[in-house]
């Protein structure tokens, strides 16, 4: 059998969208003819009770390791698990083999890391952290009901408002081969960019290409996307922006207080200034 083309690739994840789609994203209509059952159906969304982070290896720094712990204390009863590039491969080789190819052409391996949990999200569903998240309380609430769950960071009009450091979904939602496809013809751009620029990481795979993707499903699927978008503060209180430029470098400013490598840093004084937040990342941009 020859193998499959780049074009192949993208006819084959929109066939798979749109047969998804078809199938298992719409919700039962009511009012339409069939069973008495059938009739009163709709059906319920459940994004599983499971929580995915990721590290090269299974030698998790201890400086990430009480903010790991985090997720596990505040969701008892949830699975954990901790995936390595070994179970990222050994997912797309056995699962999704018509990816694998861009997957090794990515050329740094945060963009692998990236592309591997979204297809978490698609093939067992559940929440994704990036491990300097801490989570704060449990997530039951704003899981509720929910196909897709992403939150924003800023209500800025901005290509980066919606990171890609957590997610949430239900098992087989076709937004994350959407975003798949983006990544497929992105990536195949890369022999004339200059693929060390960290907005073109960004826009391939990470959250630029996340925030695009959101708003190209929305017009494609307009009656019934299933996105829930959290609104600023509730999972992303802090904006990276603060922690990297300031605005001061003083003991009681957001700079200060809530990025980890300051000398001010204060975990429990961070923590404190956002009441309502389900979660915190401290940005500790370790691609």
């Amino acid at each position: 059998m020859a193998p499959w083309g780049r074009g192949s690739l993208e006819c084959l994840a929109l066939l798979l969208i749109a047969a998804i789609t078809g199938s298992n994203c719409s919700p039962v209509n009511p009012t339409s003819k069939g069973s008495g059952r059938a009739r009163h159906h709709i059906r319920e969304h459940h994004v599983p009770r499971i929580i995915h982070q990721s590290w090269k290896d299974n030698n998790v720094p201890e400086g990430f390791k009480p903010w790991q712990e985090s997720w596990k204390r505040n969701h008892p009863g949830w699975e954990y698990r901790l995936w390595t590039d070994e179970d990222n491969y050994n997912l797309i080789k056995d699962h999704y083999a018509w990816f694998l190819d861009t997957y090794e052409s990515l050329s740094k391996p945060v963009m692998k890391a990236d592309s591997a949990r979204y297809l978490y999200m698609y093939h067992i569903g559940g929440v994704y952290a990036d491990l300097d998240f801490e989570s704060l309380r449990n997530l039951e609430d704003v899981l509720a009901g929910q196909q897709v769950v992403l939150a924003e960071m800023t209500d800025e009009d901005w290509d980066q408002a919606i990171p890609n450091a957590w997610l949430a979904s239900e098992k087989g939602h076709p937004f994350w081969l959407f975003c798949i496809q983006q990544i497929i013809k992105a990536a195949g751009s890369c022999a004339a960019t200059n693929t060390d620029r960290w907005d073109w990481l960004e826009a391939t795979t990470g959250p630029v290409m996340l925030f695009h993707a959101v708003q190209a499903y929305k017009a494609v699927y307009p009656k019934a996307p299933g996105l829930n978008i959290l609104k600023p503060g509730l999972i992303y209180p802090i904006d990276w922006r603060r922690t990297v430029w300031g605005p001061n470098d003083g003991p009681g400013d957001e700079f200060s207080v809530c990025n980890p490598p300051h000398p001010y840093f204060n975990e429990e004084g961070c923590k404190a200034r956002f009441p309502q937040a389900y979660a915190i990342t401290y940005w500790t941009h370790t691609w």
